[in-house]
């Protein structure tokens, strides 16, 4: 069981850092983008990839506390047999 949980935890912090770093990416090349041509209609585009940056920060936030609890019950559960 807290042998899921980790792969769980650990899988999901992988998916959030990737969501984070994709979107930091993103913002990047749209501000760049924007500086460049002035290009309108990037406002749209560079506020979702805020909420996909925030998204993917709570995502890792969420996965953290998920191995957290796992590592707690593995603890646990070495205690009770040692």
């Amino acid at each position: 069981m807290a042998i899921n949980a980790f792969d769980a935890g650990l899988l999901g912090l992988q998916r959030g850092f990737q969501t984070v770093s994709h979107a930091a990416g993103n913002i990047a090349r749209h501000t760049s983008d924007f500086e460049a041509n002035g290009a309108r209609g990037a406002e749209a585009d560079l506020a979702q990839e805020l909420v996909s940056q925030r998204i993917g920060q709570r995502q890792t936030e969420a996965s953290a506390q998920v191995v957290k609890a796992a590592d707690e019950t593995l603890g646990t559960l070495i205690d009770l047999f040692v």
